[in-house]
């Protein structure tokens, strides 16, 4: 055996181990309840949204996308604006502004991994009540073609799309399920 494929299989180990303590994780916050009403965040468990200073309009459901955490700025735009295209045509009520009223509000959180020939997107939506109390979570994944060293260097447009259509069909099927 050579130098080179001790190298690469301790690699391959590590990237596996990384992947599987992030899995962990993210499935560790997705059990633990918080006691006395609290909301939950990706890691911790203990953020708590502030409450919103105006209540939304009795009547109708809208959703307000917080920023996206964990990943570049250009990919997440890229995201949102899917996304908003994505929601409409879904008829999904979107509030733009982050100082309007939102009947809810969801935070999306984003983790990339490497691989020798993909990239491993793994996302998460934490979904608020306008009082900040975590109500649902949506836990997923995608996977783009290519890896470069950097695993957001190969997230095209394509992939993009393919998490926004995900975020806007699980959001509006629990959207469904919370009216009835």
């Amino acid at each position: 055996m050579s130098r080179s494929d001790l190298s690469n299989g301790r690699r391959s180990f590590l990237m596996g181990a990384g992947a599987l303590a992030l899995v962990g994780g993210l499935l560790a916050g997705c059990s633990a309840e918080n006691g006395g009403g609290e909301s939950g965040s990706l890691i911790s468990g203990r953020t708590r949204l502030a409450p919103l200073p105006v209540p939304p309009p009795p009547g109708h459901a809208s959703v307000q996308m917080l920023p996206f955490t964990g990943l570049p700025v250009t990919i997440a735009d890229g995201i949102y604006h899917d996304f908003r295209k994505k929601a409409a045509e879904a008829g999904i009520e979107i509030v733009h502004r982050l100082d309007e009223p939102a009947t809810y509000r969801i935070q999306g959180h984003f983790v990339a991994l490497g691989h020798e020939t993909s990239t491993t997107i793994i996302f998460t939506y934490e979904i608020f009540d306008a009082s900040g109390r975590r109500l649902h979570r949506i836990v997923g994944q995608e996977v783009a073609k290519g890896s470069d060293g950097d695993p957001w260097g190969k997230v095209d447009t394509d992939a993009e799309e393919r998490l926004a259509m995900r975020a806007t069909r699980a959001i509006k099927a629990w959207l469904t399920r919370a009216a009835t």
